[in-house]
């Protein structure tokens, strides 16, 4: 009996031996391996974390360039739209009603025969005496302005009479010695009307 129960405690002491040998080294090893598992794991989710925040930060970045580039562009779209309206409407409006207006207060054969008196009081004034040509608007008879002259104007026309020009409104002289064209035609009186108010016109119109 004493035989048996001393083999029994060496069976013990060979599994304990055993035990020892193999499989505390086992567990050892594996407990090292879920600790660095562990510090991995962690390590990786830090630098996830990181990652994902740098990304959203240079996310941010890109979304902040690109709204400011949109918003730019559309500041810059928006002030080009709103002056090429005001052109259209200054053109459109100013240009034409003033061109209008003055073609018809400039055609009226009153206002050209005293255009051409004024002018040939100013050449009486300057002792200029010498031969020119007057045309007027292609719209009035040269018959209607020829019966308001004075004979002492229509005598110093080339063929004793007026022409008809291409234009609408006012009246241009030419003085055939000197190849001098004097212009107070509707375009001219156009633009020198124009150069006075048109920012006038803007300031009230568009209040700029």
């Amino acid at each position: 009996m004493k035989n048996l129960e001393t083999g029994k405690g060496k069976i013990q002491k060979i599994c304990d031996t055993i035990r020892k040998e193999t499989l505390e080294p086992v567990k050892q090893e594996v407990r090292e391996i879920i600790e660095n598992a562990h510090l991995q794991a962690s390590e990786i989710i830090r630098e996830a974390e990181e990652q994902a925040k740098r990304l959203k930060q240079a996310a941010n970045v890109e979304i902040d360039e690109k709204k400011r580039r949109f918003e730019s562009s559309l500041n810059l779209s928006c002030r080009q739209g709103i002056e090429l309206l005001k052109q259209k409407v200054e053109q459109e409006f100013f240009n034409r009603e003033l061109a209008d207006l003055v073609i018809k207060e400039s055609s009226s054969p009153q206002l050209i025969v005293q255009l051409i008196e004024s002018f040939m009081r100013s050449l009486e004034e300057q002792g200029i005496e010498e031969d020119f040509e007057i045309l007027i608007p292609q719209e009035i008879t040269a018959r209607s302005i020829n019966a308001l002259l004075a004979k002492s104007i229509l005598e110093r026309l080339k063929n004793q009479s007026v022409e008809l020009g291409d234009f609408h409104g006012g009246v241009q002289i030419k003085m055939t010695g000197r190849q001098l064209t004097i212009d107070i035609s509707d375009v001219v009186i156009r633009e020198l009307i124009a150069t006075y108010i048109r920012r006038d016109f803007r300031d009230l119109l568009f209040q700029v």
